[in-house]
Order: structure tokens, then sequence, then C-alpha cells
């Protein structure tokens, strides 16, 4: 079990537990419990969404106006930003409610205890007070911009029970004033109150929030942003008060009538009732869970990961996937470019593909604004495409002034978002939409930013990863962007038939560039002249593969930052800790390498450091003082994406790596993950002996793929292999065709 521990205002210490998967029914939930009202350092609230609606729920199944270490829980609606400068999504409210019993209020609880369930994707709270029990149930709908509440009351004593269920609406934030949002009206009939509202932001906003109650109740508004549902009845020991409550949000940003979607939205939720929306929600997140799994014996990795996949889809918006979908907290809801990837790879890893290709969507569909960024009268397949850094949903710049703005290779890892999803699933109609992408990223580079050097070509000065600070000269991991993008440019315009001109210029400057890649020549170094340790050194493996195994200089300058890691272990120059960003970022070059112990040692100690319900920060550090942005979406992708590819890597020379970075200790494992071709790898070890293996394809089109899988020899018994194979080294090469049996 892992503990948190709080010292209260009283002086006591409380411990709070969180049951790992042996004491729960399986990675599907994480339970958190307390006396009082104390929470550990590491709780930071369960997180819900579907991408458009976000909001946390806390230890007591409301939402207290408490920090947790970036933000305060409220309602945030991806899309509806205040604007630049110092930009963040509009709250739209949060709810607490008041419970008496016999007229004594119950505002004291004795013990609480809250789980996160991701299969079904709400969070269930069990609270316990003087003289009565309160169960919550909370979730937002899929596809829905609602948020969903389920009171289940019961009383010790008999009496009478008076409940209030309270959402205030009076959206704030540390840079801007409360006038920027007005309520109009605030009315009430039957079991609802609404308030119409304007909000003057990067758009101009009118809605409505309404707040509907499926039992008689009398709504009031106490004050002019509180809208007040109270309820009451006659309390009998033992059996159940049961309340639903159905937030609707509904404005003119997508749909111009708001106050006809208002009514259709609370006609939607009289009509169909709290069961029947649960159940379609939970039909839609079972759906998402259906086509991939893992079992490994590292439970504290297991819970992670399948968090960090939650995660995913609760980050996943229509437009494209941000670092977080917060009020005032994770840089307003907006979409970085280099991050984005991140999330992308870990959701086409694990075979999320109607999430994995927005990205790549989102930046073609906002191409024309990019191109016109670079290129006088938006001149096309000229001087290429330079996207923002850190992109509005309209494709518009949110950044403030920085040298984050000097970065470039955000476009290296666009291209990287596009072509990965394309080498997961074989769409040749999805790499056709998103050539041009690629093309744009590509002359970027070349009209911009590549200069001629010693029979070579370099980069010129930009900025690499903000803790190497402003410009540096020839940065090796934005060289290694770059190489990726025109090579797999190059790669596309072979596969589509097109451009050869231009694909033989990509490909004659990635070879100029691998020329100059900074070097003391013992490794690769983060730039020119560096003596920083810096996880850019390992980044001609990932994110950007380009480099050979057997480069020795990319080999010593993996190692030699494994060996300094603790020195640079985030993002900032800060901490003492590696976070699980980072964790999983260096995982994947260490698979590459052949690494079977390493990777599983650094996720395992991440997933150590994660949240209260195995959330990734920022950075983690609570006993330096040191906590940034729970919730933290590239630190969840990074890590499901390492783990992934210490089960299945692929390669774009037809191998499918089984199991190359799984550490000899794990005996028994089982999954079902994607490889590229549009194909699945169906695997289980038992007893550090596999005992099945398949591929399979679901779509007919991919149905003839042939692939070479790659596995560690001490894992198979050659004598029940059922196709062709060959040992290579200490590993077993089996040919692989889809839907043909393999293994006996």
């Amino acid at each position: 079990m892992r503990s948190h521990f709080l010292s209260t205002k009283l002086g006591f210490i409380a411990t709070i537990l969180i049951l790992p998967q042996a004491f729960l029914l399986a990675h599907w939930s994480n339970k958190v419990e307390g006396v009082a009202n104390t929470k550990g350092r590491n709780y930071a609230c369960a997180l819900i969404s579907n991408g458009s609606i976000s909001t946390q729920i806390d230890n007591l199944g409301v939402q207290k106006q408490t920090r947790y270490v970036s933000f305060y829980p409220c309602v945030a609606w991806e899309g509806r930003n205040y604007g630049v400068p110092h930009d963040t999504l509009i709250s739209h409210g949060y709810f607490d409610t008041e419970l008496s019993v016999n007229g004594k209020l119950q505002d004291t609880p004795l013990k609480w205890s809250q789980t996160l369930h991701k299969k079904e994707a709400f969070s269930e709270n069990v609270v316990e007070y003087a003289d009565a029990a309160v169960r919550t149930i909370a979730f937002v709908p899929a596809g829905h911009d609602m948020l969903v509440v389920k009171k289940i009351i019961t009383a010790k004593k008999p009496g009478q029970i008076k409940f209030a269920f309270d959402y205030k609406f009076a959206p704030k934030t540390n840079a801007k004033p409360r006038e920027r949002v007005q309520t109009l009206t605030r009315y009430a009939s039957g079991n609802c109150a609404s308030f119409e509202y304007i909000a003057f932001g990067h758009k101009t906003y009118r809605g409505i929030i309404s707040i509907i109650s499926d039992s008689p109740c009398t709504p009031s508004f106490p004050d002019a942003d509180t809208a007040s549902l109270l309820s009451q009845c006659e309390a009998v020991p033992g059996k159940a008060f049961e309340i639903s409550y159905f937030i609707t949000f509904n404005d003119d940003f997508e749909r111009k009538d708001y106050r006809k979607s208002d009514l259709d939205a609370r006609t939607y939720a009289s009509r169909n009732g709290f069961d029947k929306i649960f159940d379609d929600h939970k039909e839609s997140w079972l759906k998402y869970w259906s086509n991939s799994y893992i079992d490994i014996p590292d439970k504290d990795i297991e819970n992670t990961y399948y968090t960090g996949l939650y995660h995913q889809r609760c980050n996943a918006t229509k437009w494209s996937l941000p670092v977080g979908i917060f009020s005032n907290s994770h840089w307003g809801g907006r979409f970085f470019g280099w991050d984005e990837a991140f999330n992308a790879m870990a959701l086409a890893s694990s075979g999320k593909f109607e999430y994995s290709r927005r990205p790549a969507d989102f930046r073609s569909k906002n191409l024309d604004s990019a191109i016109r960024r670079v290129n006088k009268n938006g001149e096309k397949r000229k001087s290429g495409v330079r996207f923002v850094w850190e992109s509005m949903v309209d494709g518009f710049e949110g950044a403030p002034a920085g040298f984050w703005n000097d970065h470039i290779f955000h476009m290296s890892n666009v291209v990287m978002s596009a072509w990965e999803h394309f080498l997961y699933t074989n769409d040749k109609d999805f790499l056709k939409k998103n050539y041009e992408l690629m093309v744009e990223s590509a002359l970027y580079y070349m009209r911009n930013s590549i200069y001629e050097r010693d029979g070579g070509y370099i980069v010129g000065r930009c900025t690499d990863l903000e803790r190497l600070g402003e410009a540096k000269l020839n940065p090796f991991m934005t060289s290694c962007g770059i190489i990726y993008t025109l090579e797999k440019t190059a790669a596309a315009a072979k596969i589509l038939g097109v451009d050869s001109e231009l694909a033989k210029e990509c490909l004659d400057t990635a070879k100029g560039l691998r020329k100059t890649l900074p070097n003391d020549g013992k490794k690769y170094v983060p730039y020119e002249g560096s003596k920083d340790y810096s996880i850019g050194s390992v980044g001609g493996f990932y994110p950007y593969p380009v480099l050979d195994p057997q480069d020795k200089l990319a080999r010593k300058a993996v190692y030699d930052f494994l060996d300094n890691i603790h020195l640079a272990g985030n993002m900032y120059d800060m901490g003492k800790s590696v976070n699980a960003w980072y964790a999983g970022w260096v995982s994947v070059p260490l698979v590459s390498l052949g690494d079977r112990t390493n990777p599983a040692l650094l996720l395992s100690s991440a997933a150590k450091n994660t949240g209260a319900f195995y959330d990734t920060y920022e950075i983690n550090e609570p006993e330096n003082n040191l906590q940034l942005h729970p919730w933290f979406s590239t630190g969840s992708g990074n890590f499901v994406y390492a783990v992934n590819q210490m089960l299945v890597q692929s390669k774009e020379n037809g191998e499918v790596w089984v199991c190359p970075g799984t550490p000899k200790e794990w005996k028994d494992i089982e999954f079902k993950l994607p490889c590229y071709g549009g194909l699945f790898v169906e695997a289980k070890i038992k007893d550090s002996k596999l005992s099945s293996l398949k591929i399979e394809s679901p779509s007919q089109a991919n149905s003839r793929e042939i692939k070479t899988v790659v596995m560690p020899e001490s894992y198979v018994d050659t004598s029940k292999i059922a196709a062709e194979w060959v040992k290579r080294g200490g590993n077993i090469l089996i040919r692989a065709e889809a839907g043909k049996p393999l293994y006996k």
C-alpha cells in the first residue's frame, strides 16, 4: 500500500491509503480514504471530463474552493478562453451542498472515501457524517456538454432531511476582472434554475447554464452568483434518499441559437434521466477500452498506465490534445504542437486511432493561417509553414512573450503526429489528407533554418529545450527533428507517388545535417560546445528515431544522460527527481538499445511518485515543497507510450519487436497492442515462457500484411513455432502473416 501524510491544523497526522490492484477488482479503480477532511499532499481531486466539459470532484464529493497545486475545482469548457495576454479558460462555475438532519447541519465529515472508476469514467464518494452518510456519483457524459451528479443520502435516525445543491457561477482568475463575464438574467421554474450570461473573451460568448433536479425541489438565488435547489423529505433510517442533478452548458460559440440548445439539453436530461444517460456514457467508454489491454507484474506501472489512458481520452478535445483543460491552470487549454504529439503517440500505440489523428487533422485545418505566418500573401509551397507555439482552437497564437516563441521543433512533432498515425493505421487517405502538412514543414526548415557549413548543413540559432536557455546554434534535438521531418516527408512522397524532386532535396539535406550533429568526440551533446545535461541528447531515438542503435556516439549520449538524470530530470531548472514525462521519454531510447532493465526501473519509480489516482504531475516533489500541474497530459502520454514500447516496438523495416524492454523478472505478461501496418499483436507469457502469440488485422485492407516478429530467445520454445523462423543474436525472428498461426 502507498501512504500519503498531511499535518492538519489540529496537529495530528492522518494517513490516506491508496489500495493497490490486489485489493480492488483491477487497475480499473483507484480508491483513496481519509478521516475528517484530511487529504495527502499528492491528492489533487478526481478528474472527470469528456474533452469538452472538464472538471474535478474533491474528496467530499463536491467542489470546495481549495487550491490543489495550480487549480481550484470548477467547470472548464474547452474553447471558451479569455484571450491573450495571460489567457485562461473561463470558469463556468462549481457546486457545493448543504445537508441537515432534524435541523442539525452535517458539515463535519467523520471519514470519507473516493474511488475513480476509470473503465466507466466516473467518481464515486462515500462520506460519513454524525447523522447521515452521503454517496456521490459524478460524471461528464460522453458527447454532451453536461455534468451529472447523483446524491444518495442515508440518515442514521428518523426525522427530516434538508438538502441544498448550490451552484455558483462567479468566474474569476488571477489575471482578469469579474466584469469580463456578466450574468444577464437569472430565472427558475419547476425543478430548474438558470443563468444567462455574456462573456467578453477571445470571442464574445453568450450562453446559458441550467441546473436541473430529477426530484421535487425549490429553486432560488440566495445571491447574484448562486443558484440553490432545496429538497427535503422524511428520513427513514437505512432507506436512501436519491437526487440527481444535471448541469447543462450551452452557448453560441458553435451553436447560434443557444436558447434552443439549452431547452434541448434540459429536455434530454428530463426524458432520459440518470440511468439512461449513465448507461450510454459507460457504453461509450467501454468501446474506448475494448481493442487493447495490458497485464504486467508491476502494478504501480500498470495503474499509472491505465490512469494515463483514461486521462488521454478525458483530454481529447474535438480540436486536438491540450496539456490540460483547466481554468486558470494548464496553459488555458491551449494546444502545443510539441506536447500534443506525445499524447498522439500514446493514443496511436494503444490503438485509440479516433483520437490519435486529431492533432494532425487540427494542424491541417489551420494550415493556411500558419502558411501566412511565413509567406507574403499566403503563397503555398514556397517558404513553408510555421505554427504558433500555443494555439487557440482557431489557430491563433495564445503564448505570452518569451524565448519559447523561438522554438522550431514543434513542426517536427506535428509531422510525427501525422506520420506515426499513418504507420499504425496504414490509412493512405489520412496520409494524403495530411501530406501538405508534412511538405510545408519540410520547406520551412529548408528555406529558413538550415545553413551550409564544412560540406554539410547546420541548423541556425533557435530555442531548443527551454531548460537550456535562449537560442543555441545547431542544437542536437532540433536537428534530429528536422532530419526526421525531411526523411519522413520523402517517404510519404514515395508512398503517394508524388514530388520526386522535392523528396530528393529533402533526403540530400537530411544527409548533410547528419554530418554535423554536435558531439564531443565521445557522444552527441545538446548543442555545440555544450557542457549541459539535457534529455535532448536522447532525441535521435525519441522523439525522433533517426539514429542507428549501433551508433556509438548515440548510445553513449543516452547512457551518459541516464547516469546523470537527476541533474536534469524535468523540463525546468528546478527539482531533484525525475518526472513521469522524462522517465517515459528516456525509457523509449533504452528499449531501442536493447535495455531490459532500466526502462522498468525508471517507470516504476515514476509510478510511485504519482498522485492519489496514479495521475502524473509536471513535477511532483512534495518533500521539497515543489509541485507543478497535477493531471499533466504530456507526462501521462509519454508514460503510456514508453510502456507500450516495452511490450511492442514497431520498426519501419517491417520488424515488430515483442517484449524488447521487459525485465527478466517479469514472468507473467499479457497484452494486446497495435503495431505498424494496421495490425494488432496479442501475446501471453506464463512462467517466463510464451504460451500464445498472434497478429490480427481488424481491417480486410491489411489482412495480407506480413511482418517479422522479433522476440527474446529466452521466452520462446522453438518447437512450438508454427511459421518460418530464424535465430539472430539473442532473438528469435518469426515470419508473421496476419491471421495465420504463429505459435502452437
